[in-house]
């Protein structure tokens, strides 16, 4: 009897993505129970953002293993997009993948030491820290709630364009509530440099993404 040969389209790549976040989020939750039951609470209450801004240390073991969850959580929706948008990459998937990751790495590193200089320049060092923590975590927490999403769309339903925008705007509007959130616990520092904070949030929180948008709407 002739064998048949099955043409399989192999998502190998995108399974060790997820076992790696897995394996990241295993390792952050039994190393640091307490710390991650507090992050996973985020949204109820703000005691691990009280906690960790006691003594911010953005290179604990505990922030990088959550921003690397982050940077792959992330880089694989936006890469799921790019495929949804059929944009033309004379690369294969997994290497489509790894520019996507360096990009947005290089992109949030960036943003993350220019805001570092701004606060040491103008000896707001402390507060910007406290605010960057902030962002990292939120971001972070997303990440975590996307996995499954990213699942989903892999193995079960694949998204449409409806579908894609959709989960945009919930990041978009999570994003608006953390920052809310965020501004709200400094407001007398930003009531007394408005000038400064308007500065800011044009140059560094909304300019980078429309940049962004406008190169994406290029390509």
């Amino acid at each position: 009897m002739q064998a048949l040969e099955r043409s399989v389209t192999s998502n190998d790549w995108i399974t060790l993505v997820f076992v790696a976040c897995l394996i990241l989020i295993t390792i952050a939750k039994v190393a640091y129970e307490s710390r991650f039951i507090d992050f996973a609470e985020l949204l109820i209450n703000e005691k691990y953002l009280l906690k960790a801004g006691k003594d911010i240390q953005f290179e604990n073991p505990f922030n990088l293993i959550l921003f690397t969850s982050q940077f792959l959580s992330i880089s694989l929706f936006i890469y799921l997009a790019f495929i949804q948008f059929d944009v033309n990459s004379d690369v294969t998937s997994f290497l489509l993948y790894l520019r996507i990751v360096l990009a947005y790495v290089v992109f949030v590193s960036l943003k993350f030491f220019i805001e570092r200089m701004l606060g040491v320049l103008f000896n707001g060092e402390q507060q910007l820290n406290a605010y960057q923590l902030s962002k990292l975590s939120y971001r972070s927490y997303f990440a975590l709630i996307l996995l499954p999403v990213n699942a989903i769309f892999v193995y079960a339903v694949h998204p449409n364009m409806l579908v894609i925008q959709i989960v945009v705007g919930i990041f978009v509007i999570f994003n608006i509530i953390s920052l809310f959130n965020t501004y709200r616990r400094y407001e007398k520092l930003i009531y007394n440099n408005l000038f400064y904070f308007i500065l800011y949030l044009c140059a560094l929180e909304i300019a980078p993404y429309f940049i962004l948008y406008k190169v994406f709407s290029f390509i």
